[in-house]
């Protein structure tokens, strides 16, 4: 038997008159007879309706018409429940002849119009193609009405093709929505993203692969496997580009559809044997873009020839899309996962560095005392300690350079220093100096601490100090009505900068009503929304007025007036560094 195809340098031959709509396009080299997927054209029937057509058309013209499947059955109406039914090649073509009672010829040569949509052909009319040689006028109709028919069904078909494609397109956008609520570890939602692709688009193996930033910085990222489908270790361990100069891998990135539908042909690759061993024939590659960024790559391969419509091509970049969002979200919740437990860590430290400060002031005539510390972290780098030592009040009020966990263990390290060496019953100079020593050997170049210290006699109410590089205590006396206040202070280096520093002491005589006001650099550079300072001006302004107006006015009153003036100096604006603030009047 000759079957004649019907493309169109394969006819009988070609029609004149035959309406554009009716030429048939060509089927492109790498599409099979039954499609891209495997479909036939039994796939898309329902009530047997183009069988039946066939059977009328070859009643009405005496011709016997009849549809077959990609796989070469016959589709003849049903009987009974059946709407439609598929035999054999010769029964079939038979009962078409049966039809009107016209003799079978197995080597006739046969008319074909083929079934031919985006996918494939997936069926074909046929009828004989040598009857009504004495009217070529009502055998060109005749072949014009099959072709019309032929034509019919492929619009059907692709409307239920179209239809089908968008139903998959809302279904792998549906079940990767859920992957995005629940994905937490991003490994498996990759490999859930890959086996959608591979189901949705009927591909063969395919890979996951994202971008790891550089070990070596000015390098280039590295792609990582993630996850994989059908693939060799020793595919997935090859690191070199599929194509020349990487160029389809560079353009997958940017967010292209990379698509090759024959790689041993292509001539955009570089090394086919690769492929061939694998036993790969077709790719499509697009990169996973969030927020205008590429964070790696998803391939999927085919082991016959694949060509994907358009309509597929977007499905891949919407999947790929997806997938990069869920798995930016997945790394988020594990960011934030790990933030937390990290926050709580902080907040135990934070309890452990509060304990580190006095919990309770000590009671020490003659002597009203009263202290405030404001972290603008949870863990700070200031610190204060009110102690007894050697029958004197020892005040000390220090700020380490920087804020968070580094500051705050070097606050605990000079503090413990500052107790034990205070403990040895050296001089005061003696004792910063050794905390000086002790200091450099456990800091950084770049680390340093400001500290100021004083020991103050309760029997002669003299108060020795030393400054290293702190801001100077402030002294507030009441003398005839009026606040005046002298600054305390020795000029020394900060501690932790030279382990050969020498520092000096200062002494100053109190008397009953003084304050004495020690502070960190926090207070006088808290900012308004202006990012205007508060100043030292303001801090002796604000104490001076209230001692003015309140002569007999408590180390405590002192302390919140001061706070409160730097309320309403700064309004809810965040300090961005820690407040310590210490008061002793001497009653």
């Amino acid at each position: 038997m000759d079957l004649q195809t019907h493309e169109p340098d394969a006819m009988i031959e070609p029609r004149a008159g035959l309406p554009a709509a009716m030429q048939t396009p060509p089927i492109n080299p790498a599409q099979t007879t039954q499609g891209e997927v495997g479909l036939s054209v039994r796939d898309f029937l329902t009530d047997g309706s183009l069988a039946r057509m066939c059977d009328e058309l070859t009643r009405m013209s005496g011709v016997p018409v009849w549809l077959r499947d990609a796989d070469g059955q016959v589709i003849v109406p049903g009987d009974g429940q059946a709407r439609w039914r598929s035999v054999a090649e010769t029964p079939g073509r038979a009962r078409a002849y049966a039809l009107v009672n016209r003799q079978y010829a197995d080597d006739e040569t046969l008319f074909i119009a083929p079934v031919r949509t985006s996918i494939g052909d997936v069926g074909t009319l046929a009828m004989p193609a040598d009857w009504g040689a004495a009217d070529p006028t009502a055998r060109r109709a005749l072949e014009r009405a099959v072709t019309i028919l032929a034509s019919t069904a492929v619009e059907y078909i692709e409307g239920a093709l179209l239809m089908r494609q968008r139903v998959d397109s809302l279904d792998a956008l549906f079940r990767l929505s859920s992957l995005l609520v629940k994905a937490d570890d991003p490994d498996k939602l990759l490999l859930a993203a890959l086996d959608l692709a591979l189901d949705v688009l009927k591909m063969d193996a395919g890979s996951i692969s994202v971008l790891d930033d550089p070990q070596t910085p000015g390098s280039e990222p590295v792609l990582r496997h993630k996850a994989t489908r059908g693939l060799s270790q020793q595919w997935l361990a090859e690191s070199s580009p599929l194509s020349i100069d990487g160029q389809l891998r560079q353009a997958a990135l940017r967010g292209e559809v990379v698509a090759v539908g024959d790689i041993i042909t292509d001539p955009r690759i570089a090394d086919a044997s690769r492929a061939q061993a694998e036993g790969i024939v077709s790719l499509v590659s697009t990169g996973l873009i969030f927020a205008g960024r590429a964070s790696g790559l998803i391939r999927l391969y085919s082991r016959t020839p694949r060509e994907l419509t358009d309509n597929q091509k977007n499905l891949l970049r919407s999947i790929a899309d997806h997938a990069a969002m869920a798995l930016a979200h997945a790394r988020l919740r594990q960011l934030r996962s790990q933030d937390e437990k990290m926050r709580r860590q902080l907040r135990l430290a934070a309890d452990v560095q509060r304990r580190m400060l006095p919990r309770t002031l000590p009671v020490f005539a003659p002597f009203d005392i009263a202290a405030k510390y404001v972290p603008s972290f949870d863990l700070g780098g200031d610190f204060y300690d009110i102690f007894e030592s050697g029958g004197k009040l020892a005040v000390v009020v220090g700020d380490v350079v920087g804020k968070g966990v580094p500051a705050a263990l070097i606050m605990s390290s000079v503090r413990a220093s500052v107790r034990a060496f205070a403990a040895s019953g050296h001089a005061l100079n003696e004792v910063i100096a050794r905390v000086n020593a002790s200091a450099v050997r456990d800091t950084l170049e770049s680390e340093f601490i400001t500290m100021w210290s004083g020991l103050v006699c309760p029997e002669t109410l003299t108060v020795t100090y030393t400054a290293a590089g702190h801001d100077p205590a402030l002294l507030f006396s009441l003398r005839n009505g009026r606040a005046e206040v002298r600054e305390l202070t020795t000029y020394d280096m900060a501690l932790a900068i030279d382990p050969a520093q020498q520092y000096h002491v200062g002494r100053e005589k109190l008397t009953p009503g003084d304050v004495l006001v020690v502070y960190t650099d926090g207070l006088t550079d808290a900012a308004d929304f202006a990012s205007n300072r508060f100043t030292r001006t303001r801090v002796i302004e604000a104490v001076a007025l209230l001692m003015q107006n309140k002569p007999d006015a408590t180390a405590s009153e002192i302390v919140e007036k001061l706070m409160w003036t730097i309320r309403q100096f700064a309004g809810v604006r965040v300090a961005n560094d820690d407040i310590t603030l210490v008061v002793l009047r001497v009653k």
